[in-house]
């Protein structure tokens, strides 16, 4: 894992964004194994508010959750007054496989997008990625 682009020295520090407890658990438990601090909220209201006062390295966010969409919150973040907010890295990650959600997503600002289920290796393969990213 490449940490020359953690904050603060740290491990990279993730957010997970979704209304599923078991699909939280389970990628904070991956991410968490191979050395990242992981967060976690269940929904993008709330979400929403940990980015703000956290700042994490990369979101992961479900498209579908009660009340507040991760598209809507993916909007929310990116029109932020606060350049660190709004350029948090984000990986969309949902049932949604239409090339027309995919795009929408990409379209809104998500720096990649993740179908589920998805398999362990590859989750890690795009969150490492995405995060090395410049």
């Amino acid at each position: 894992m490449d940490l020359e682009h953690a904050s603060n020295g740290q491990s990279p520090r993730v957010l997970v964004i979704d209304d599923n407890e078991d699909i939280r658990n389970l990628i904070a438990f991956l991410l968490g194994k191979e050395g990242y601090t992981v967060t976690q909220a269940t929904d993008g209201d709330e979400g929403l508010l940990e980015a703000i006062n956290t700042k994490p390295d990369l979101i992961l966010l479900d498209v579908i959750m009660p009340r507040v969409s991760g598209l809507e919150t993916l909007t929310a973040l990116r029109a932020h007054k606060d350049k660190s907010v709004a350029t948090i890295k984000v990986i969309m990650i949902t049932a949604n496989s239409r090339a027309e959600d995919v795009d929408e997503a990409l379209a809104r600002g998500a720096n990649s997008y993740i179908v589920k289920p998805f398999r362990p290796p590859g989750l890690i393969t795009r969150v490492q990625s995405v995060i090395n990213e410049e």
